[in-house]
């Protein structure tokens, strides 16, 4: 019985170390099922997975992926979530809650193509306004005798 009860720890000790806490682990089964999610085409699902993720396990390494994987969500031009802005967002989100991620590299990439390409878009807003603005002028000097 003693002899049982000194195996106790080392057994214990052995089990903790064999394998990750149970969150950790719950964390990244998670992102790898948004990840499938968002392969099939099942966006919406795959996003409310990486979300949860993002809420659930902050502290967790899988919150950055689960975090890119939400950026690339916002950024695919083909996605009923596409919004650059939000996906810039998310980026920087990335960059600033974990700037050792894996994803890091990536993260500005995507951060600097998609900040190019809002600023293209309020210049081609900005333009067309300017556009229309003369065009509202031509046709006023026309109609003049």
């Amino acid at each position: 019985m003693i002899r049982g009860l000194r195996a106790l720890p080392l057994l214990l000790l052995l089990a903790a170390c064999g394998t990750a806490p149970a969150s950790f682990q719950g964390a990244e089964r998670l992102v790898a099922h948004a990840d499938d999610l968002a392969e099939q085409g099942r966006v919406q699902e795959a996003y409310h997975a990486y979300e949860r993720v993002v809420r659930e396990y902050p502290t967790d390494p899988a919150a950055a992926s689960a975090l890119y994987g939400l950026g690339r969500l916002q950024a695919a031009p083909a996605s009923p979530l596409r919004s650059y802005r939000a996906a810039h967002a998310t980026f920087s989100r990335l960059l600033a809650e974990y700037p050792q991620s894996r994803w890091e590299r990536e993260a500005r990439a995507w951060r600097a193509v998609l900040g190019d390409l809002l600023a293209r878009e309020e210049e081609s807003t900005r333009l067309r306004a300017q556009i229309e603005r003369l065009r509202r002028t031509d046709l006023d000097l026309e109609r003049r005798p």
